[in-house]
């Protein structure tokens, strides 16, 4: 049988297990502006993911890789594609230890058939890990059965043998470093270690900034770090990218932070500064001013810092397009409450 039928067929098998079990999730219900449209790029990865297009794939990556303009709301197409392909990887499912397993191979057999393209064998490294994820989830390392645990690492060490084993192709695109971060983090690389990383993919895509974002999830307290080194680092990388985003990554990277660890204690439980996150969210709205996601979020944040006159200005600029995605793990509560307390005098 030909690796192009064995590609096929294994496609079919995992849509097939999505098919054939109960879905946990199907996604959010609620009115159309509830959620922002599936950008056309994301979409158009998923869709090549399932239907087992590995060349569609191979073609976008290596268009989207390159440095290029980022859309209204500051993100790049290259972000949209991880997405797109990230969807395929999370999909839950009740059967989920079969279906991760039937993406191992498929982009095993992918990266067999197409020995030479750095993109396979970074995807199949990628659901390497996606499948060690599955056993951590997303709590403390301390909060994690044993059990657990150790089929997470196994997953991890086989995704960074994998990445050694083809590091020539691997280290040619910033996904590859970007997979290496997920690496790092997992096995507790330093964070000289991973800034150098993390340096390296931005020197091959200076618009990969999703690398400093893999940098700061290492350094919050759920996965071993701290809020003082945190601060230190997103400082740090504000300053570096302060000629295209002002003070913009100040916002973003600390918002991320409050999306994986802190939650609505942000400006309790780390050195965040309200300031700086405010000039931040208004640089990069000033740069990006149809970025509808960004406007929510920075109203989420402005709630949470109790700024009542900025929460009223962009709950007015805001109307009607709430976007839940912005609102924290509770959105519809939480702007709700976030309204009626900007309504009060």
């Amino acid at each position: 049988m030909s690796t192009t039928s064995n590609t096929q067929r294994r496609a079919r098998r995992v849509c097939a297990l999505v098919l054939a079990t109960a879905l946990v999730w199907a996604g959010p219900v609620g009115a159309a502006n509830d959620q922002p449209a599936v950008p056309s790029v994301q979409q158009a990865a998923t869709e090549a993911f399932w239907t087992g297009d590995f060349a569609a794939l191979d073609k976008m990556n290596a268009a989207y890789r390159q440095p290029g303009p980022l859309e209204t709301n500051a993100r790049n197409r290259l972000d949209y594609f991880r997405r797109g392909t990230s969807a395929v990887f999370s999909y839950v499912v009740k059967n989920s230890e079969a279906y991760l397993s039937e993406l191992d191979a498929l982009t095993l057999q992918w990266a067999h058939d197409n020995p030479q393209s750095a993109y396979a064998h970074i995807l199949h490294a990628r659901s390497l890990l996606a499948h060690a994820q599955s056993y951590r989830g997303t709590s403390y390392v301390k909060d994690v059965p044993p059990e657990a645990w150790a089929y997470y690492q196994r997953y991890v060490d086989q995704a960074f043998a994998y990445v050694k084993q083809h590091m020539d192709l691997v280290s040619t695109d910033s996904s590859g470093h970007l997979v290496l971060l997920e690496i790092g983090r997992g096995l507790s690389w330093d964070q000289a270690r991973m800034e150098a990383i993390a340096e390296a993919g931005i020197a091959r895509n200076p618009d990969d900034i999703q690398l400093y974002f893999m940098v700061a999830l290492g350094l919050v307290p759920k996965w071993g770090g701290n809020p003082k080194v945190l601060d230190t680092y997103i400082r740090k990388v504000t300053a570096a990218t302060s000629a295209k985003f002002g003070t913009g990554m100040y916002a973003r990277l600390y918002a991320d932070a409050m999306d994986n660890q802190f939650g609505a204690a942000l400006f309790e439980s780390s050195y965040a500064d309200w300031d700086k996150m405010k000039q931040g969210y208004e640089d990069m709205l000033a740069r990006y001013p149809d970025g509808a996601a960004r406007r929510n979020n920075y109203a989420y944040v402005a709630c949470i810092a109790k700024d009542r006159p900025t929460l009223q200005r962009l709950l007015g600029e805001i109307g009607t397009g709430f976007i839940a995605d912005s609102w924290g793990v509770n959105p519809q509560r939480a702007f709700e409450t976030c309204t009626k307390w900007a309504q009060q005098t």
